[in-house]
């Protein structure tokens, strides 16, 4: 009797673990969906997920960006040879796998299942490029993703997405609009990020996608362009990638971060995800 009960502790207490883990979880996407839903929260996006702490695009840097406290995790697909998507963003595996080369898209699935990734300082990990069934299944719940359409063939990606029941937790990012059709006419509740490079394009964008966000670039950051997004009800997104990533990564003035925003842009995508997620905090405590 006592050995069963014992048994019977373990279960309810390993049960109470995974309802526990749960709520959490339920939680910080709740909070992640108020911050996307107001105009004037602050969200940050983990460009291809924590990439410099683990190989990008990999389950690892994912987990990781997912501990860090990001509201998006930023990812690039592709599509094998057989159909099956898979993440990548160059056009060949050759500058973060191990060994393999080539265009991903010539591989079929089992032969892109087998190959290993790269750690950021180029020594050999434990990662394999993961599928975007992979990817999704870990963030379910847990944090907003934004796939960067590296691909045309998008009928392979949608079904992955509904069959997940993801459709409010995943968005589609391209600059190509015809793509971004596309993916509407197989999935009209699909929440999709056009990119636009004027401020005339974010009035053709309300007119043919009417979405909820915009991605627009420093170019045309102007007040302008905020008014007519704002106006429209779409959220900004805009890059601290590049040069203002490599300023704060040698000096990290949470004044330079506030500059960017300040214009009214309230998605931003960064390599520095630990920085910008603290910055994330002092902006919306404002």
């Amino acid at each position: 009797m006592t050995n069963t009960n014992n048994m019977n502790s373990r279960i309810s207490l390993a049960l109470l673990f995974v309802l526990l883990f749960f709520q959490g979880a339920q939680a910080q996407l709740s909070s992640i969906r108020l911050r996307m839903e107001h105009p004037d929260s602050l969200v940050i996006a983990s460009h291809r997920a924590a990439h410099l702490v683990y190989p990008e695009n990999s389950l690892k840097a994912i987990e990781e960006a997912i501990r860090l406290g990001v509201d998006i995790i930023e990812i690039d697909v592709k599509v094998s040879s057989d159909g099956v998507p898979f993440l990548l963003h160059d056009g060949t595996v050759n500058r973060t796998a191990v060994s393999a080369r080539g265009p991903l898209e010539t591989m079929t699935a089992e032969q892109i299942k087998k190959v290993k990734l790269k750690n950021t300082d180029g020594t050999d990990s434990d990662q394999y490029i993961p599928t975007l069934r992979e990817a999704l299944e870990l963030a379910k719940g847990k944090v907003y993703v934004d796939l960067d359409l590296k691909t045309e063939k998008v009928q392979y990606l949608v079904p992955i997405i509904q069959e997940l029941d993801m459709a409010d937790q995943v968005f589609f990012f391209d600059s190509d609009w015809d793509v971004l059709d596309h993916v509407r006419s197989l999935m009209p509740e699909a929440q999709l990020m056009p990119r636009a490079y004027s401020t005339d394009d974010i009035y053709k964008i309300e007119k043919r996608f009417a979405p909820a966000m915009v991605h627009i670039d420093p170019s045309f950051y102007t007040s302008k362009t905020m008014k007519a997004c704002r106006k429209f009800g779409m959220k900004t997104w805009i890059n601290s990638l590049g040069d203002l990533d490599r300023k704060l990564n040698s000096s990290p003035d949470p004044k330079l971060a506030l500059d960017l925003v300040s214009p009214g842009a309230r998605m931003v995508q960064t390599d520095l995800v630990e920085f910008w997620v603290g910055i994330r905090a002092t902006a919306n405590s404002k």
